[in-house]
């Protein structure tokens, strides 16, 4: 069986995050495993798996220092500017500088410390949108746009290309979101 090709807008945001399609010549919002049409950006570890979107707000209190929320503010980033150095206020991991010299996250994963990038960690996030859209949607993702800041530089737009790239995304453009609206 063929299954549809299916045109997305994803919506990334700070605290949660939306995705869109046209159905029934309708745009409709995608719903989550839990039937919510936003959902939780965050991506946590544990001793025994990674969890994303609202499976890892629900253990955020517990597990903290393993759920990475903002990435949208650090990713594409190095660590130095200035302007990140209040991010560590905001994030519950441990902020870090990777092996490629940006911004990301100290955590421990099945016991083991691990260094992410905010682009690894977007592109775990990105795989979960697309799993829950292509269930919702019955088909599977072809393309999609994603909208970010205005404010964000060349640098942080190619990221988020790298990161929907890693989670099997193609994407046709990036828009700033006061556009998308």
């Amino acid at each position: 069986m063929v299954s549809k090709s299916i045109v997305i807008g994803i919506d990334l945001g700070t605290a949660d995050s939306y995705v869109a399609y046209v159905g029934k010549g309708v745009v409709d919002i995608v719903q989550n495993e839990v039937s919510k049409r936003a959902t939780s950006t965050l991506v946590g570890f544990t001793d025994r798996e990674r969890l994303l979107g609202d499976a890892a707000l629900a253990q955020i209190k517990s597990n903290a220092k393993n759920t990475c929320r903002n990435f949208k503010h650090i990713i594409g980033r190095k660590l130095e500017a200035p302007d990140l150095e209040k991010e560590s206020f905001w994030s519950t991991c441990k902020l870090a500088t990777t092996e490629d010299d940006l911004a990301g996250y100290d955590v421990t994963y099945k016991g083991e410390a691990r260094q992410m990038s905010a682009i690894q960690i977007c592109a775990m996030y990105f795989t979960k949108l697309k799993e829950i859209t292509e269930k919702w949607c019955q088909g599977k993702v072809a393309d999609c746009v994603i909208s970010v800041p205005s404010y964000f530089s060349d640098v942080q737009r190619r990221a988020v290309l790298d990161a929907a790239g890693i989670a099997g995304i193609s994407v046709l453009k990036i828009m700033n979101e006061h556009t998308a609206t």
